[in-house]
């Protein structure tokens, strides 16, 4: 099985901030596309809110198991 290398507090804490910036941007852009009624686009950033959802949980379980 594989195991990543573990990554350290301060890479954590930057992985966190950009995946939640990239989950506000998804939102902000699908939200944007659901007005013009543009679906493709609608799909495609719900399908990287839900990526980046996942990562921000990892990241930030990943911080309290270290402390």
């Amino acid at each position: 099985m594989y195991t990543p290398k573990p990554v350290s507090s301060k890479q954590n804490k930057a992985l966190l901030i950009l995946n939640i910036l990239l989950a506000l941007v998804s939102l902000v852009s699908g939200l944007i596309a659901l007005y013009y009624l543009q679906w493709t686009i609608i799909i495609g950033m719900s399908v990287v809110l839900l990526s980046s959802c996942i990562n921000i949980y990892t990241c930030w379980k990943r911080m309290k198991t270290k402390e």
